[in-house]
């Protein structure tokens, strides 16, 4: 009966103060849920879910990411929210992302880099965007865990080349 006791105790300690590793795996799940919505969005969905994303990176932020013939490098939160709307405008039947099999490793400097593929649907599409990106961690101004950098990794990249 102690046993148990001290094992629920132990859980539920961890459940209150995650370990870095668990803190970034639901950080990129609440990425996830915040990038993807459906084609009947109303607007101010939009403007509140760019907010969301915006409070999750750093304020001096890079995001260079090359898919399907299109880059994007974007530098700080203004850049990062400007193409978040205007890419939920120019698609407006609904994007669908999946980030799967995140592997997460500390740095000396206490940053984080975690890899993750991150697989993309428009719409209807029947093919998706595959790519690994590589996001940079670190601890921001209230000790939490922001995106300083999200990178394409070319060299892990398979299939057609651009």
């Amino acid at each position: 009966m102690c046993l148990v006791a001290l094992w629920l105790g132990w859980k539920f300690f961890h459940f209150l103060f995650p370990d870095d590793t668990t803190r970034i795996q639901r950080k990129l799940t609440r990425l996830e849920s915040l990038v993807s919505y459906g084609p009947s969005t109303s607007p101010l969905a939009h403007l509140a879910a760019a907010g969301s994303i915006l409070e999750m990176f750093d304020a001096k932020a890079e995001v260079n990411i090359r898919a399907e013939g299109r880059t994007w490098n974007l530098n700080g939160r203004e850049e990062i929210k400007t193409a978040v709307l205007s890419s939920r405008q120019q698609e407006p039947q609904g994007l669908e992302v999946k980030i799967t099999d995140p592997i997460i490793e500390k740095r000396d400097d206490g940053s984080i880099v975690s890899l993750a593929t991150v697989t993309a649907r428009i719409g209807s599409e029947r093919e998706p965007m595959v790519r690994i990106l590589e996001f940079h961690w670190h601890k921001g101004d209230r000790s939490q865990w922001l995106i300083a950098r999200i990178v394409t990794r070319k060299d892990l990249e398979w299939g057609r080349n651009e």
